[in-house]
Order: structure tokens, then C-alpha cells, then sequence
């Protein structure tokens, strides 16, 4: 990394879950944990299996876990301040047609790493009639 380059500022509110995995874990604790829970009990019923309740109880605790994880990285997701990278201006025609964009940066020397996410204001910007 350079040395005249300058970071965005982080406030660290505590861990946060990355995105694509915060998905997959909603998606399961909604939708898979629930319909198994479901499942073990309808079969205990129909199959007189006396464990289903233990089972379909532990299934349940479990997705009560993992909720309960996913609801505090949300939180602390939404409790850390965007950083505004700079303002994308959208030049406009005095009849309003968009004629190109701009990005006017906030920060200088910034270094993008992979996977980055920033976040732009939106401007319009029209021509003097």
C-alpha cells in the first residue's frame, strides 16, 4: 500500500456478518430451521416417534440462536455511519436529459481493495440557461 494513501474512518460498533453469508444464515433461519422443525414433528405424530418433540425442540432452539445472531450483526451493521466516498453528479441538458456523469471525491489519495463498498451522493448539475 502507498503511503500517501488515506483510509475511509470505520467506526467499530462490534462484528457484523458479511453479506452473502448473512443471506444464506437468514434464509436458513427462516425458512429451513422452521419447515424441518415442522417436519420432525409431523413425522413424530404420524410415526409415533416419541423423540420428535426433544428433536423438533432443538431445531427450534438452535434457529432462536441463530436469529438472535443474525438480529445483534444487523444492529451493529445499521449503527455503523456510512461514509460518503464523494458526490456522483449527473450532467443534464436544460431540457433535463442526462449528458454524462462525474465523481468528484470527498477523499484524496484513496486505495481501493477488492471487494469494496462506498457510498455516493447523487447530484444533478444543469447547465446555466
Amino acid at each position: 500500500m502507498n503511503d500517501n494513501s488515506t483510509s475511509l474512518p470505520v467506526d467499530y460498533v462490534g462484528f457484523t456478518i458479511p453479506p452473502r453469508l448473512y443471506d444464506f444464515l437468514k434464509y436458513v433461519a427462516l425458512v429451513i430451521l422452521p419447515a424441518a422443525a415442522a417436519l420432525v414433528i409431523g413425522l413424530g405424530v404420524v410415526l409415533n416417534w416419541d423423540a420428535a418433540t426433544v428433536t423438533a425442540g432443538v431445531i427450534t432452539l438452535v434457529d432462536a440462536f441463530l436469529g438472535a445472531i443474525l438480529g445483534k450483526s444487523a444492529s451493529n451493521f445499521k449503527q455503523q455511519g456510512s461514509v460518503v466516498f464523494g458526490d456522483l453528479v449527473i450532467q443534464q441538458d436544460p431540457d433535463g436529459a442526462p449528458q454524462g456523469m462525474k465523481l468528484v471525491g470527498h477523499h484524496e489519495n484513496f486505495v481501493f481493495e477488492d471487494q469494496t463498498q462506498i457510498v455516493l451522493n447523487v447530484k444533478r448539475e444543469r447547465p446555466m440557461q
